[in-house]
């Protein structure tokens, strides 16, 4: 009887040290619950079911509204795609004088005219050639700051005068006033130019 008791107690005893070694009993959820059961004598972790989503502290980058993923609008204006680009081309002070210049016409009885002509900003070396009708006139001139001039003799009907940029100057564009008289001194013509090299302002004179 003593030997049997004392077998009991043995098998009590491994019975209770296997209990701790495994942290206390198992509870075991029903399949595809999807809930997770600590064991016995212990709290459920910090991602219960029961605590808010964390929160993450980095960074998201968000797509801004209406930025179709860095594509195209289908709903764009091609209009207002080819508006942007001559407002653009207006706006380029180098295109702006990277062309000829019509500078206006006017009519007369004179049978000549007289121009002066100046640069009109910081004389920098300003060249220029003079053509009537097309023929040289005047091989070359330099801007000054003062005045300088010159006499045409008209032909009947269109004198198309064209003064050609030579060159830039020191600072460009070819900068020049230019201020045309009849043979009676009374101003009929007067304008502005600002040329790139190789480019021309025109002005025509009508000899009635």
């Amino acid at each position: 009887m003593r030997y049997l008791l004392l077998v009991i107690l043995l098998i009590a005893s491994a019975n209770i040290a296997a209990q701790n070694d495994f942290g206390g009993s198992m509870s075991i959820a029903p399949a595809g619950s999807g809930i997770n059961i600590a064991p016995s004598g212990k709290p459920l972790n910090s991602a219960s079911i029961f605590d808010s989503p964390k929160t993450s502290t980095g960074t998201i980058e968000t797509t801004p509204p209406n930025s179709n993923f860095g594509k195209p609008s289908e709903f764009s204006n091609p209009g207002d795609i080819v508006r942007d680009k001559l407002n653009k081309k207006e706006s380029d002070p180098d295109l702006l004088i990277r062309k000829n210049q019509y500078l206006g016409d006017f009519k007369t009885k004179a049978g000549k005219v007289k121009i002066i002509y100046r640069d009109h900003e910081f004389p920098d070396g300003d060249v220029i050639k003079v053509w009537v009708n097309d023929r040289v006139l005047i091989q070359g001139i330099v801007m000054e700051q003062s005045f300088g001039s010159f006499e045409i003799d008209l032909e009947s009907g269109f004198n198309k005068i064209d003064f050609e940029a030579l060159n830039q100057g020191t600072s460009g564009p070819n900068t020049a006033e230019f201020r045309i008289f009849d043979d009676k001194g009374t101003l009929v013509s007067s304008n502005r130019w600002n040329l790139a090299t190789g480019f021309k302002a025109t002005v025509i004179v009508v000899k009635e």
